[in-house]
């Protein structure tokens, strides 16, 4: 099933072999990937220095910005997460919604009693709760993995109300839609002689106030993603290379990714289905949990609605980033960049398209100079209208909310990504054919 490293070589049933998805050869990136990544990380950020002049939007660059960017990602990316461990066994989450919210409301209660480690155990518990129902609903019982996701998400919005009025309402600094305060906070950690880490000067700080082009954006960028992290967003973004590792560079793994897509040699080698499928949508249901408590340790309370449909993001993150811990990665950090923009000035709105209208016309004529004629005339016509928009038309204060699901809808259009699911994505295997 695995080659010397761990990595996916293949089922062999009967003498054919079954692909699953192939492991790369190594989970460290090439020579080649780490020159593009620097060459493109460049490109990225002499754009965002233009468009800060361009637009007259020092918010693009500013360390705050920045710093709620990485706060915002980080629940999208855990939840996308919860959601690639169970759609790679071969489960459909589009529950992952509900389940944040179980996890924001037991985190509220736990961290209202124990403090703030516990909000996050708290979260994780209360994804678990939605996750054993719909492992219950959908493996055992084979009801319809659709609707059973949809089902979860009404379910928890209507019972964490009712829960909330019987254990928040009227108790002190609880009401209806909100728990009691959570004392504390996890540690935050910054790099020393950087951005200030453990008492030490704050470089990034300096460069930031220093008003020299260049310089100052980058500070205010380097010190955004470095400055004061908290240690649950850590936990959170190590989780991708350990998913990666994990369902790419272990035997468990490639039994993991089998269920997904070929769970019928799975079983002929002697491998359980059912199990396997049980253990991801758990694992999967209790990260969604971990991304509801991280947002209620924010907030330091439940407070309904605060999930905000951030399951649903992370849903779409998943398939946009094409059911790859990367991809997902990519993905997230997109939605929680134009999410941090929303929450800034109109102006930085402003240069967030304009930063938009370059890439789209770059990718346009890229494509229509590769003969992809077709390929590059949506991408280049959007990019032509963004421009426009730039210049011509003043943009309504309540727009920049809705900047994660525009630039979403507009990334979608012109990615041209081939998505390729897991084969077995939402099909059931029968229990009478389970030998565990």
């Amino acid at each position: 099933m695995t080659d010397s490293n761990g990595a996916a070589a293949g089922l062999t049933v009967d003498g054919a072999t079954k692909t699953v998805a192939a492991a790369p050869s190594s989970l460290a990136p090439s020579r080649r990937t780490l020159r593009a990544a620097v060459r493109w990380s460049l490109l990225g950020f002499a754009l965002i220095v233009v468009a800060q002049y361009v637009a007259d939007a020092p918010g693009i660059s500013a360390s705050s910005t920045w710093g709620s960017a990485l706060r915002l990602t980080v629940p999208i990316a855990v939840v996308a997460i919860g959601g690639l461990y169970s759609e790679r066994a071969g489960i459909i989450n589009v529950g992952l919604e509900g389940m944040m919210i179980g996890g924001t409301w037991m985190a509220g209660i736990f961290g209202w009693f124990w403090g703030p480690w516990a909000a996050l155990g708290g979260g994780i518990v209360g994804g678990l709760v939605f996750g054993l129902l719909m492992a219950v609903l959908c493996i055992e019982m084979g009801l319809n993995q659709l609707i059973v996701g949809v089902s979860i998400n009404v379910v928890a919005a209507a019972l964490a109300r009712f829960m909330s009025d019987i254990v928040f309402n009227g108790v002190d600094g609880g009401t209806i839609s909100r728990s009691p305060r959570i004392d504390g906070s996890l540690p935050n950690i910054g790099i020393p002689f950087l951005s200030g880490g453990f008492g030490t000067p704050d470089a990034t700080r300096a460069m930031e106030a220093s008003g020299i082009p260049v310089i100052t954006q980058l500070g205010g960028i380097v010190g955004g993603l470095t400055r004061d992290v908290s240690l649950a967003a850590i936990i959170g973004l190590l989780l991708i290379p350990a998913t990666a590792y994990i369902l790419w560079r272990t035997p468990f793994g490639l039994r993991w990714r089998a269920a997904g897509e070929q769970p019928a040699a799975l079983q002929a080698l002697g491998g359980s289905v059912h199990r396997t499928r049980w253990v991801a949508v758990l694992v999967g249901s209790g990260l969604a949990g971990f991304a509801g408590g991280y947002l209620a340790l924010i907030s330091q309370a439940y407070v309904e609605n605060q999930t905000a449909g951030r399951g649903f993001i992370g849903l779409a993150t998943l398939i946009f980033g094409n059911w790859m811990p990367s991809g997902v990665f990519l993905g997230s950090s997109l939605f929680g960049f134009s999410d941090a923009v929303g929450l800034g000035r109109p102006e930085t709105f402003k240069a967030l398209l304009f930063i938009l209208a370059i890439v789209f016309v770059a990718i346009g004529l890229s494509r229509m100079f590769a003969g992809k004629r077709r390929g590059g005339l949506a991408p280049l016509l959007l990019g032509i209208a963004l421009v426009l928009v730039f210049v011509f038309v003043p943009l309504p204060s309540e727009l920049p909310t809705a900047a994660p699901y525009l630039v979403t809808l507009a990334v979608l259009v012109v990615a041209g990504t081939t998505m390729r699911p897991p084969a077995a994505l939402g099909h059931l295997f029968p229990r009478k054919n389970s030998r565990g």
